[in-house]
């Protein structure tokens, strides 16, 4: 066979930590950047990242990922072994599947099985660490999918099949109406100042719009117009006048023109306006603010941060309407830069986001060949990984090469452009990898984009006040367990008291420790593999009862589905030909699942009484623990009678005892150690039932405590969720031997291999099994260099027979 190189697209970013440039003395600007960069570096944000091996999935598949952990600061894998949680989601908001993964020196594996059954549908995946979940989820990683299962028709629940439709009622509605906003840049319309302005144009799903407009002023003269693409986006500009007020007509795919005020026009403000070349960034302060106004200060503070760290600050004098300065971008790392004019109060006025690309990214180049090995064609491919020096790059990356058309209606976001734009912004992006790659005038279009987005990961109140975030969650190496020791008589934590936890499923490993003195316990640390069973069990509280266990149980984290750019409508909407009824367990996967409390087992039946026998019990026997804790009962002499019973026996033998499940002589049980007896248990009237005539005068039954015996008791046994041990990739392709073409098939996976390591060579070898059936083989590269660097490359090799 023949092999043709086709297409090579790759691109990446790094980022450099430079100097921060500007003013540093003791005064107003100064303090705002202590302060931004101890609240950034106090709150060390962290980035997930998921590459999937391929766009969409169908039930019966799937799902290979690979899961890049970031310092949100340098973009370079965090080195930390730390937790990734990854939560499959339906539109109900349940969790369908958990994987729990350590990420090692940044990076792990692992794969969700997609059940044959699972109902077709929209459904989400996040990703985040322990330290994200201590702040906002809007910066967890969310990959949407639609999921397919044409079989589930003949199986779906007649409510559901009315869901369905309801569901895509609402869809319909959401995109058949439109949202118009004007976004002036700089964030207000200051009379006089000549004023660049954004147009965003969404249905409510979210998804640009193409459209054409003209803007007016109130007295309909029209002063420009503009247009969008398919993005949604455009831009205009104008000098708003004093007292004028301006509207815009504009007619969305064609249809009938409708009117859409601006925003109003302010007499005395700022504005920010910056024009960016390949060099330099020019930014532009123009001021009406008279002296008599109270945001008026003789000195203006421009901060430049980049992911929340100050990279440029200056101040300069309010002393002209216009104020002019130019930097050079080489101040600042590849990525999103937030300006921010504040008066020489420290309150921001005008804020404006610009992308820096410094061109510095990481780049793939390859070399194939073919060779046939015991029958079987192999596709052998050398992957050379350098930065744009031509200097090799040693790191982490993840290949998957798929046939047939790509599913291109699910979310398109690739490590590049989601760890350099989408993770940080709030709200979601259309197509985000469109903006570094698809269209020619990339920056003019980024640039617009920008005009639309504020900074949203903090707010510079919260970073003036001086107050830090509360940290709830500590990340740890391993799974920790733990909860709180309640004494169920007075509602109470149980201070300094032991906890024992045993893990079994063939582990058989012990772990003690003690609570606070709030009662709390944690077993931090936990490095096991898969499902595995634990036992929990403390010693028993004075009174001679046990301890009630409040667990701290992982169950997912909370998550709304809203219709977004991303959702579809669902193809199911009447039940098949072949429906049946059938009964489904898809149920939401808890980290932990109580399975039993292990209590005292009750052979004969629910006791009217129960007497735990306390470890630390100062009775000298056992007729004195029942004279001091038995209830209805009187004695006379070394006999025990229970009050109630009515029986021709009761006056001469008194109730019957048994030890261990056998009836004994009274004094068998009454002698006992108590240390020896675990519990006792006493039966009358209608619960003696079960012992027959033997019963009639009440029954108190006594069982040894065993000799391994440690003081714990009531065991409780628990399934707890250990770390996720990926599958050896298998080919979808195995399963489809029958097809004669993949061409036209959904894309297909045939080779996956998230491990790839690059040393000082830059360089990765592949071997690709080939098969009939296909022409074109799309290869997708990802990853990211343990120094910094992210890189992500297409490459389509053409198949000949």
């Amino acid at each position: 066979m023949r092999i043709n190189f086709i297409m090579l697209c790759a691109i990446a970013l790094v980022l450099l930590l430079p100097e921060i440039h500007g003013n540093n003395d003791d005064n107003p600007a100064e303090n705002i950047r202590s302060r931004l960069h101890t609240f950034s570096t106090f709150s060390q944000p962290q980035k997930v990242f998921l590459h999937f091996d391929k766009s969409g999935y169908k039930a019966g598949e799937t799902i290979w990922f690979k899961s890049y952990l970031f310092d949100g600061i340098l973009n370079k894998p965090d080195t930390s072994s730390i937790n990734v949680y990854v939560e499959m989601i339906n539109r109900e908001g349940e969790i369908m599947d958990i994987r729990i993964l350590m990420a090692e020196n940044g990076y792990a594996s692992g794969d969700i099985l997609l059940q044959p059954d699972l109902p077709e549908g929209n459904y989400v995946i996040r990703a985040y660490s322990d330290w994200m979940k201590n702040f906002s989820d809007d910066y967890y990683f969310t990959r949407h999918l639609y999921i397919l299962n044409p079989d589930y028709e003949n199986i779906i629940p007649r409510q559901e099949v009315r869901r369905n439709k309801r569901f895509n009622r609402n869809v319909e509605k959401l995109s058949g109406n439109y949202e118009v906003a004007f976004f002036p840049e700089g964030g207000n319309l200051v009379e006089g100042s000549e004023t660049r302005v954004a147009v965003k144009i969404v249905d409510l799903f979210g998804d640009g719009q193409v459209a054409e407009g003209e803007l007016l002023d109130e007295n309909g003269e029209v002063i420009t117009r503009f247009l969008t693409g398919s993005t949604g986006l455009g831009v205009f500009e104008f000098i708003p006048e004093n007292g004028k007020s301006y509207h815009s007509t504009i007619s969305i795919n064609e249809g009938t023109p409708g009117r859409y005020d601006l925003p109003g026009v302010i007499s005395e403000g700022y504005s920010l306006r910056i024009n960016q070349t390949d060099n330099s960034i020019s930014l532009i302060v123009n001021s009406t603010v008279t002296t008599e106004n109270p945001q008026y200060t003789e000195e203006l503070i421009i901060i430049g941060h980049t992911r929340g760290i100050p990279r440029y600050v200056q101040t300069i004098k309010s002393d002209s309407e216009r104020m002019e300065t130019t930097i050079e971008n080489d101040l600042f790392p590849s990525g999103i830069t937030h300006f921010t004019l504040f008066n020489g109060n420290a309150v921001p006025v005008a804020e404006r986001l610009v992308f820096i690309d410094r061109g510095d990214g990481i780049l793939f180049s390859s070399s194939m060949g073919s060779v046939n090995t015991d029958g079987q064609d192999y596709l052998n491919m050398q992957i050379e990984v350098m930065d744009s020096n031509g200097n090799h790059v040693s790191g982490t990356f993840s290949v998957s090469a798929v046939v047939g058309p790509e599913d291109t209606n699910n979310q398109n976001d690739d490590i590049v452009s989601y760890i350099m734009l989408s993770s940080e912004l709030k709200e979601m992006i259309n197509e985000p990898s469109a903006y570094f790659y698809s269209d020619p005038d990339v920056n003019v279009t980024m640039d617009n984009l920008l005009l639309t987005y504020g900074w949203r990961r903090f707010n510079w109140d919260e970073v003036l006040s001086g107050e830090l975030p509360e940290i709830n969650y500590t990340p740890v190496r391993g799974i920790a367990f733990g909860g709180r020791l309640i004494d169920p008589a007075k509602n109470e934590g149980v201070s300094y008291h032991p906890v024992e936890l045993n893990v079994r499923s063939g582990f058989d490993d012990t772990f003690n420790t003690n609570t606070s003195s709030r009662g709390e316990f944690s077993f931090p640390g936990l490095l096991y593999e898969g499902v595995f069973e634990i036992e929990l069990s403390s010693r028993r509280l004075p009174g001679n009862y046990p301890p009630v266990f409040n667990l701290d149980i992982e169950t997912g984290s909370d998550y709304s589905y809203y219709p977004g750019i991303y959702t579809r409508k669902n193809q199911i909407t009447s039940r098949g030909e072949s429906w049946e009824r059938v009964r489904r367990d898809i149920s939401s996967a808890a980290y932990a699942t109580t399975l039993e409390r292990r209590a005292s087992p009750q052979q004969f039946g629910v006791p009217d009484q129960t007497i735990y026998i306390d470890y630390e019990t100062a009775e000298r026997n056992l007729f004195e623990v029942l004279q001091n804790q038995g209830s209805g009962m009187y004695f006379d002499g070394g006999n025990v009678f229970i009050r109630g019973v009515r029986s021709s026996d009761q006056a001469t033998s008194g109730a019957r005892f048994m030890l261990d499940g056998r009836f004994v002589a009274p004094s068998v049980v009454l002698s006992k150690y108590p240390k020896d007896v675990e519990r006792i248990e006493i039966f009358k009237g209608t619960s003696t039932a079960i012992f027959g005539s033997r019963g009639g005068t009440g029954v108190i039954l006594a069982y040894s405590r065993k000799h391994d015996y440690s003081g714990h008791e009531d065991i409780m046994e628990l399934m707890v969720m250990g770390f996720h041990s990926p599958r050896e990739f298998y080919s979808d392709y195995i399963t489809r031997t029958n097809i004669e073409s993949f061409d036209s098939q959904p894309e297909t996976t045939i080779f996956w291999n998230p491990e790839l390591l690059t040393g000082d060579d830059g360089i990765m070898n592949l071997s690709v099994p080939l098969y009939k059936g296909f022409s074109v083989i799309r290869f997708t590269i990802q990853g990211a260099g343990f120094d910094g660097g992210l890189g992500y490359g297409i490459i389509n090799v053409g198949i000949e027979p």
